[in-house]
């Protein structure tokens, strides 16, 4: 089980407790009975800052690495709503979903990254079958088609490590990921979700509209899509509304209910609605990223090995033909 996965289950126990009425500290011992490993010590570790005084939000602060910022955020919203049985419900059902998507594309891509590995050893077997190359140069070789693969990979990885603490490294890769078809869409809608969901727990509890606009842009997870609802804050503090400040660039749909929840006074209602709408098709996007997403690679690893297999055709045989 992944951790986004054991984070879900551990969410899901404590929303059960406390929509059950049992006080935090109860919750968080039932909760770590069911636990094993890191996060065990993670709230056991909790548990005894909050019983030494310290709020839950700031005992989740002291474990970064293991709490995203948008679950300290909601969590702290809804200790000042009196809301936190719902409050992990909901990041239950969040990283329950990420997990899903993260597995399914997992799965999907683990045939073509097979072909791919048995491909590129199989490029130099018969120079290395025939004793043209040693087998050192074998392995060699076989691995720098292979960095073709891991070195972007790597990059990747590491610039999603190091998008929390620096800042700027996550700026390219947000922009990246929004020009690759489908998975533009997805993570589109994922970050109004994330934006709309934030906003509806926070003005809930009673946090001022001016702070609940500049924290939940913050929430959005893509500082592409953050810049759309920055101007949010800056319109209110102009005594205009929120979603006046916000990018015409957004769906008709978003700015409308915006505009509704903001005139009807009910901003956590509509904001609720459109984080349910954003993430539906957030979640089909992802699913059909998914399922495409595999059959591309696999598409141009077959490209690749097709290009591999004429070169080594004419490797072997040019002598015979020229003959």
């Amino acid at each position: 089980m992944s951790s986004k996965a054991k984070l879900a289950q551990a969410y899901y126990d404590l929303s059960v407790m406390l929509d059950a009425g049992v006080p935090i500290l109860r919750s968080l011992d039932i909760a770590i009975e069911g636990r094993r490993g890191y996060l065990k010590r993670v709230f056991t570790q909790i548990r005894a800052s909050i019983a030494k005084g310290t709020d839950l939000t700031a005992a989740l602060t002291e474990h970064r690495n293991v709490f995203p910022p948008m679950d300290r955020m909601l969590i702290e919203a809804a200790e000042t709503s009196g809301a936190l049985g719902t409050s992990f419900k909901m990041l239950s059902e969040w990283h329950e979903f990420v997990h899903r998507i993260t597995w399914r594309m997992i799965m999907g891509l683990i045939y073509p990254f097979l072909i791919l590995h048995i491909g590129a050893f199989a490029f130099f077997v018969p120079d290395f079958v025939f004793g043209r190359i040693t087998t050192s140069q074998f392995l060699f070789g076989a691995l720098r088609i292979l960095m073709l693969l891991y070195v972007p990979t790597a990059i990747v990885l590491a610039c999603i490590r190091l998008k929390e603490r620096v800042p700027l490294f996550g700026l390219p890769l947000d922009f990246i990921t929004l020009r690759i078809p489908i998975l533009s869409q997805a993570v589109y809608h994922m970050s109004v979700c994330r934006y709309a969901k934030a906003f509806s727990m926070m003005y809930a509890a009673g946090v001022p509209v001016t702070e609940v606009t500049e924290r939940a842009t913050r929430a959005t997870g893509n500082a592409i899509i953050a810049g759309l609802f920055a101007g949010g804050a800056a319109s209110v503090r102009a005594g205009g509304l929120a979603w006046e400040g916000y990018s015409k660039r957004l769906l008709p749909q978003y700015l409308h209910l915006f505009q509704i929840g903001e005139e009807s006074g009910e901003l956590d209602k509509t904001t609720e609605k459109i984080a349910e709408i954003a993430g539906d098709r957030a979640d089909l996007y992802f699913t059909a990223f998914a399922r495409w997403l595999p059959i591309f690679v696999y598409m141009a690893i077959m490209a690749v090995l097709i290009i591999m297999i004429f070169r080594l055709f004419v490797r072997t045989y040019s002598p015979l033909l020229s003959f």
